[in-house]
């Protein structure tokens, strides 16, 4: 199930009234796709290394990766369809990799929700995982977790660290490089720890995702927020020497 978020606030309402969610929804979406302004040499270069390229600013084919796809748009995660959907589509085991608080109310069900978060937890929770990840620990990490309502705390899956990148002489203003990361290099990373967990040990033989080998985290860790711009910017600095 491919869920794509149409976001809140007074343009997208105004959209909603005159035109509907679906068209209001396409609408946005082509607004957010164009809003994704990296240039092909800033692509390439930070996805040299990987043999699938990314391509921010198109949205993905998912039917080329599977034999069905349903499709739902939804207000934000609150939105009651989206836990219908969840109840009636036939699976028990879901995929979440995107930002922002699932509401308790979704774990209320007995949905089991793999994350792929980027940052190794505990000692990486919260937002802009990849850039504190980065400073705190001196290199980029990932985790794999089944979710719960906390923030970042669920049962621990998996994790990995990788070398810390560096791109020599990069010349692309601290807006563009961050965003490029995040579209062009983060998704790399974290990819490639759900590969692992998926062909790991402990995957069951008829596909089971819900009962793959987790432990309870350790308390503690660091609870990180949005990077505050000018020490983003210093950290991105750091990226091109």
């Amino acid at each position: 199930m491919a869920i794509d978020y149409v976001g809140e606030g007074a343009r997208a309402a105004k959209l909603q009234r005159l035109l509907g969610t679906r068209l209001s929804s396409m609408l946005l979406r082509h607004w957010r796709n164009r809003s994704v302004r990296i240039s092909s040499e800033l692509k390439e270069r930070l996805q040299r290394d990987y043999p699938v390229k990314l391509l921010p600013g198109r949205e993905p084919r998912f039917k080329n990766f599977a034999d069905r796809v349903d499709y739902l748009t939804i207000k934000d995660y609150a939105d009651p369809r989206l836990r219908e959907a969840m109840r009636t589509c036939g699976a028990g085991t879901f995929l979440y990799c995107s930002g922002g608080r699932v509401p308790a109310a979704v774990f209320e069900e007995g949905f089991r929700i793999l994350h792929i978060h980027p940052g190794v937890v505990p000692h990486v929770k919260g937002s802009d995982g990849l850039l504190w990840s980065m400073l705190a620990r001196e290199k980029p990490g990932a985790s794999c977790f089944y979710m719960d309502a906390g923030i970042d705390t669920g049962n621990l899956i998996a994790t990995a660290e990788y070398a810390m990148p560096r791109w020599p002489g990069l010349n692309a203003a601290p807006d563009v490089l961050y965003e490029a990361l995040i579209h062009c290099y983060d998704p790399h990373l974290r990819a490639s720890l759900l590969v692992d967990v998926l062909k790991g040990p402990g995957r069951n033989g008829d596909g089971d995702l819900a009962s793959l080998p987790a432990s309870t985290q350790v308390h503690g860790g660091g609870h990180y927020y949005t990077m505050h711009r000018l020490l983003r910017d210093r950290a991105l600095s750091r990226l091109c020497r």
